[in-house]
């Protein structure tokens, strides 16, 4: 199919937005995407990262694709099956098919060829086999019903388009000033700096755009303020661990108001390169805050490598505006409210002691509610 018709099916559908990690398969899709001001198209750092950018252009009302090889659907499971599934977030997956049975490849798509097809299927989502005759109304059946679907291509099947131009570029070092040198000793623990967080996400003028990580954070965080289900703004992440900052990015491209993502150490950690792709992005309202406990609370405390990583300086290196470290109480409260009335993205990194809240319970806000009401809010408030 060629591409200026298969770019004619997203755009009559209003996919005009998509994110991914490239595949000589889908070369005319990617150099498309490049050549046309009135696309959006994010370069991702993994496969996982892209679906979850793709979600958070879905959520904030953008209909939205994630483009990989299937190599890399290896790598897309987790946010698949974790997000994707448990939310039906109707993300469009396009997935090429390297090592097609039958078809001279490289041995490592050996396997991941065998089992593309199947693999989609067992992630919970539809699958299908791109055919340009059925691909529109496939399409069109999907997005009615509004559920995540995915689409393998074999090669050569989408053909044309543009070439794309050479890529010319300066590497910059050392073009930010680190804060001087200190030792941050922890004062608070997660809960109290959610304590000292939460009012700034409740402000009635400006209300941000929240999402927090998956675990003990979103779940503090909802018993915190939100169990009256009064916190619209607020999407609570279950699972895809390490994909919430991707997803406020996605979210952040589809308004002007400010999107704040609450993250983990072990998250962050998990999905660096996200800070790259945030980097480039320079999406003005995005404010980023890690709450950074050096452990794996929700698992039982096991620790991260957080104590031995400046955060805030890979955050400046990666192309933020602004980036520092707190571990007060009056710190947290005095640097976050100057983020939040700067041009982001902005980055916050709160060291906190292991531990929260004693005894807490699970959201009783069902996660597909719970998608349902922060989506809605993002369509109200844009």
């Amino acid at each position: 199919m060629d591409i200026d018709a298969f770019g004619s099916e997203l755009k009559e559908r209003r996919i005009r937005s998509g994110s991914g990690v490239p595949c000589s398969y889908f070369t005319p899709v990617v150099n498309y995407m490049g050549s046309d001001p009135g696309l959006d198209y994010v370069p991702a750092s993994s496969e996982g990262e892209a679906v979850a950018i793709a979600a958070g252009l879905v959520a904030g009302g953008r209909p939205a694709f994630a483009l990989m090889q299937n190599s890399g659907l290896g790598n897309a499971v987790n946010p698949i099956t974790s997000m994707l599934y448990i939310y039906q977030m109707p993300v469009v997956l396009l997935v090429s098919h390297r090592g097609e049975p039958g078809k001279p490849d490289e041995p490592q798509h050996e396997r991941m060829g065998v089992i593309t097809d199947e693999l989609i299927t067992l992630c919970g989502i539809e699958g299908y086999v791109f055919d340009e005759t059925s691909f529109g109304r496939e399409l069109d059946d999907v997005l009615a019903r509004q559920v995540p679907a995915g689409w393998v291509f074999r090669k050569g099947r989408l053909t044309g388009g543009s070439v794309a131009a050479p890529i010319t570029f300066e590497a910059e070092t050392s073009a930010f000033a680190l804060p001087p040198r200190r030792r941050h000793v922890p004062a608070m623990d997660r809960y109290d700096a959610l304590q000292v967080i939460a009012p700034l996400l409740n402000a009635e003028a400006d209300r941000p755009a929240v999402v927090a990580t998956t675990g003990k954070l979103s779940r503090e965080l909802y018993e915190l303020d939100d169990q009256d289900h009064s916190k619209a703004n607020r999407f609570y992440m279950v699972g895809s661990m390490g994909c919430a900052a991707g997803f406020g990015l996605g979210v952040a491209r589809t308004r002007p108001g400010k999107v704040v993502v609450l993250d983990g150490d072990g998250a962050l950690l998990m999905k660096l390169g996200t800070l790259a792709t945030i980097g480039a992005a320079k999406s003005a309202n995005l404010h980023h805050v890690v709450i950074d406990n050096a452990a794996h609370d929700s698992t039982g405390g096991q620790p991260t490598a957080s104590p031995s990583v400046d955060f805030a300086a890979i955050a400046l290196a990666s192309g933020y505006r602004r980036a520092d470290t707190v571990s007060t109480a009056d710190e947290l409260k005095q640097t976050l409210e100057a983020h939040l009335s700067e041009e982001g993205p902005t980055f916050l990194r709160v060291v906190v002691r292991t531990g929260g809240k004693a005894e807490l319970g699970r959201p009783k806000l069902a996660p597909r509610d719970a998608y349902a009401r922060f989506r809605d809010w993002l369509a109200e408030t844009a």
